[in-house]
């Protein structure tokens, strides 16, 4: 493939939004890796957020708010790459970096990436939006938020 068909990749590297933590090094030396060995992947630029904390938005009559996330300003920036399609691929370590719950994630995915075209790549998953199953992929990331609350690692 012809460097002008790669797509251009972007790598986000944050803490873990929830969950077990992320080393941000190995993170970012696993996601380069990656990019590195696929052939229609381009790296065009790494988002790095230091720190990210979840949220709770206040309930408003009586209607419970989705969780949302402050510190995540490389991640918007990313978000606005991929509207201008400066970037076509997003590469991430884990869902947990990205998304403080995968409703989040899966609306994320369902309503933005997955209609636009664009490809999102779950390094430590080994998910890939553009090959792989969007359902089994959620399953397990569920699974995996879910085993946070009882501390346990999550087995796929």
């Amino acid at each position: 493939m012809s460097e002008k068909q790669c797509k251009r990749a972007g790598i986000y590297i944050a803490p873990s939004a929830y969950g077990w933590p992320v080393d941000r090094e190995e993170a970012l030396a696993s996601c380069k890796s990656f990019v590195r060995k696929s052939p229609s992947l381009g790296l065009t630029r790494i988002y790095c957020d230091e720190q990210v904390s979840v949220i709770r938005t206040p309930e408003q009559n009586g209607r419970r708010k989705p969780l949302g996330v402050t510190g995540n300003d490389a991640w918007q920036r990313l978000l606005r790459d991929t509207e201008t399609s400066a970037i076509e691929a997003v590469v991430i370590y884990a869902a947990r970096t990205v998304a403080p719950s995968i409703s989040g994630l899966k609306t994320i995915l369902l309503e933005y990436f997955l209609p636009f075209g664009i490809r999102f790549i779950d390094v430590e998953a080994g998910f890939d939006l553009e090959t792989g199953d969007l359902d089994v992929y959620l399953k397990a990331r569920t699974r995996e938020f879910r085993s946070t609350l009882y501390g346990k690692k999550a087995t796929e």
